[in-house]
């Protein structure tokens, strides 16, 4: 992943007047930069990231300070997106519960799927991209804690921690991309084997306690 970079990135376009068409001038750069890393680019070129949202290569540099800085940006739209709260109540039976989240890691994971490559090879190349990693995968353990609270609280401590990174580990996108890609299942497969491992690792928690 080569990084682009502009002969002169100091010119900006930051005068207050144009706010609004900077702003759409910007969501069109991520957003094509973003389709082309979904349509499978590691890393898309900014004369086809340019093309596609319609301006000037120079007008991305206006907006970036290089390639990186933009691949950033996709990162963290993607990110926040995979991030949607689950909608159930916590008195749901622990089934419901499970089946609603498995759910949402199956979408989050398909989503995710025809750029993991992209992602992957910017978070060894960017510390802001890594660290943003870092935060998703914090974010989704304390969604976790707070899903299995009940289950995760009838458990010693040693045992809940153990628990909540088995959990962690399991409901985490790389999962999907090995059931889904490296193991070939169908979608519906992978929801059922991340079923079974959880079931069991909550099942496990309990016989540790």
């Amino acid at each position: 992943m080569d990084v682009e970079t502009f002969a002169h990135p100091s010119q900006q376009l930051t005068t207050p007047a144009r706010g609004d068409r900077v702003a759409r001038t910007r969501e069109a750069i991520v957003g094509s930069a973003l389709a082309l890393a979904l349509a499978g680019e590691v890393a898309p070129i900014v004369r086809d990231i340019a093309k596609m949202a319609g301006v000037s290569a120079r007008t991305v540099f206006q907006h970036f300070a290089d390639t990186a800085e933009l691949y950033v940006a996709v990162l963290g739209r993607v990110l926040a997106a995979a991030l949607g709260e689950v909608d159930f109540n916590m008195s749901w039976p622990l089934d419901e519960r499970i089946a609603m989240i498995i759910n949402q890691c199956s979408e989050r994971g398909e989503r995710l799927l025809p750029m993991w490559t992209f992602v992957e090879t910017l978070q060894r190349r960017s510390n802001d991209a890594s660290e943003m990693i870092v935060q998703m995968y914090t974010a989704n353990r304390t969604q976790l804690a707070s899903w299995f609270e009940h289950e995760l609280a009838a458990l010693p401590a040693d045992a809940r921690e153990r628990t909540l990174n088995a959990l962690a580990m399991t409901l985490a996108p790389e999962s999907w991309v090995v059931l889904r890609e490296r193991l070939g299942l169908s979608v519906d497969q992978a929801r059922d084997e991340l079923t079974f491992v959880t079931r069991a690792v909550l099942s496990g928690g309990a016989l540790r306690a």
